[in-house]
């Protein structure tokens, strides 16, 4: 009898165990969230795992590792997925540190999460900075 107490205290701890570690599911899975420059262009990529009432993904960045972080752009959740987000408006006039997070909005008015921030270094060529400062004059 004291045997089969053990293994219901065992089965026990491990349902409850269980049910916690689904509860606090994350909504972006530890370490995948990644940037990498690419060309003209930094690439942010994460994956979902649980996105119950994420109404959307806002990616922020800011030049360097101080100051505040910038709003630029708004992803909308598609279902626990592999997401990549390309961010062109990257300029800068020599290899610069960028650093990128990600605030997850929800839709039922919880307080959002931050994930990140990744940094990378992002070069580009000087015809490209051209390219991009010519556009951004007309926006």
């Amino acid at each position: 009898m004291r045997h089969f107490s053990s293994i219901v205290i065992v089965f026990l701890l491990f349902l409850i165990l269980g049910f916690q570690s689904v509860a606090v599911a994350d909504i972006i899975r530890p370490g995948s969230l990644l940037a990498r420059s690419s060309g003209g262009n930094v690439v942010l990529n994460w994956v979902s795992d649980d996105e119950t009432n994420v109404l959307r993904y806002e990616i922020e960045r800011r030049a360097g590792t101080s100051g505040d972080f910038g709003y630029i752009a708004s992803v909308d959740p598609k279902g626990p997925s592999f997401y990549e987000f390309i961010d062109h408006s990257a300029y800068r006039a020599s290899a610069t540190l960028y650093q990128y997070r990600v605030k997850v909005v929800f839709s039922d008015g919880s307080p959002p999460q931050y994930f990140g921030p990744v940094s990378v270094i992002h070069s580009v060529s000087g015809v490209r900075r051209t390219w991009g400062s010519i556009k951004a004059m007309f926006r």
